[in-house]
């Protein structure tokens, strides 16, 4: 499963668990979007994953 984390904010302590869990089974893609600015290819990626998770 593709898994795409989008990221607003820092990732804290419980979200780091999930994070690091999904990592040892599926493919995980993070985006920092404070950092990361390039919208086609974030909208792109959305599209192409299977689960988003906003943090």
């Amino acid at each position: 499963m593709k898994i795409l984390y989008i990221l607003r904010n820092d990732i804290d302590t419980s979200g780091g668990e999930f994070l690091e869990e999904h990592k040892k089974n599926h493919e995980v893609t993070i985006i920092d979007i404070r950092e990361n600015k390039n919208y086609e290819q974030i909208v792109d990626l959305i599209a192409s994953s299977d689960k988003v998770i906003s943090w």
